[in-house]
């Protein structure tokens, strides 16, 4: 294949896997990173893909690599990087997208960033959503939900030995693995015409904390009870987790279509098969 993507966010976990599995379709893969240097862009020029020196703060370095490139997958700093601004990011790399007249750009966003905005979060990423339709570009938004992936880090509730979260018994939190975010990039930059204007909420599972640990405590062969923490508990480690929590506690209905997910993509994993194909191991680590 003689096209080329740019990926943004290469050296995180979204555009990690998606400049893996761009790489593996047979893309000629151009990463944007600010450090060449660092120890994740270097494995990323081992894997085959380009990596260039660029920030997305500044638009000139955007357009220079934007030059020659048939998709974009873009993700930008969020709330952890205070130091970086999420929309102007956002609106560089759609700008030079438009000037250098991509084929179709994919934008990853937020499960319910229309609605979380109306709360007061995520409201740069809605912001960026609003600007890409009033731009007219040939755009893809995703929505994923929370990863999979973050259950190895323990301020996501798997920590001494059990998963300790302010997720209400009976709330069904959505989760995806970082796999299939880039199955859906692939297939939106592969068939354009099929995805153009389309905006997805992504979610290959919906559970309640108690399966959550169940499936933790088949998968690994370890005894994982859920212990319900408070949100006054939750708050005095982290305010924006806590705030995340109370408005997920407070979703009656699912925001993701599963059904129609698994028919577009049928690979898409469920959070036991993610367990089984990555996550359990990794977790014995966490939880031994």
């Amino acid at each position: 294949m003689d096209r080329t993507a740019l990926v943004t966010g290469a050296t995180g976990q979204q555009g990690g896997a998606v400049a893996a599995r761009l790489l593996a379709d047979g893309w000629r893969v151009r990463t944007l990173t600010r450090d060449p240097a660092s120890p994740k862009a270097r494995a990323l020029a081992e894997a085959g893909a380009e990596v260039v020196a660029g920030d997305l703060a500044d638009p000139a370095s955007v357009e220079r690599h934007m030059r020659g490139v048939h998709g974009v997958f873009a993700v930008h700093p969020g709330p952890k990087t205070p130091d970086q601004d999420e929309f102007l990011a956002g609106k560089n790399v759609a700008d030079a997208a438009r000037r250098a007249e991509v084929e179709h750009l994919v934008y990853s966003s937020g499960l319910g960033a229309d609605m979380l905005a109306e709360k007061g979060l995520q409201k740069d990423k809605w912001a960026i959503e609003r600007y890409l339709r009033e731009l007219g570009i040939s755009a893809t938004i995703l929505r994923p939900a929370s990863f999979m992936e973050n259950y190895f880090m323990p301020i996501f509730g798997l920590r001494d030995g059990a998963l300790r979260t302010a997720l209400n018994p009976g709330t069904r939190q959505q989760l995806i693995a970082l796999e299939d975010i880039a199955a859906f990039t692939a297939l939106a930059l592969s068939r354009p015409e099929d995805y153009r204007g389309q905006t997805l909420e992504l979610a290959g599972d919906g559970l309640t904390p108690g399966e959550i640990a169940a499936a933790v405590s088949a998968a690994t062969g370890m005894d994982v009870p859920y212990v319900h923490l408070s949100l006054d508990d939750l708050r005095k480690i982290n305010e924006r987790y806590a705030r995340g929590y109370e408005l997920m506690n407070s979703i009656k209905e699912p925001v993701a279509d599963i059904e129609d997910l698994r028919r577009r993509h049928p690979g898409l994993l469920t959070f036991s098969a993610w367990l089984e194909r990555t996550g359990a191991a990794k977790l014995k680590e966490i939880l031994a």
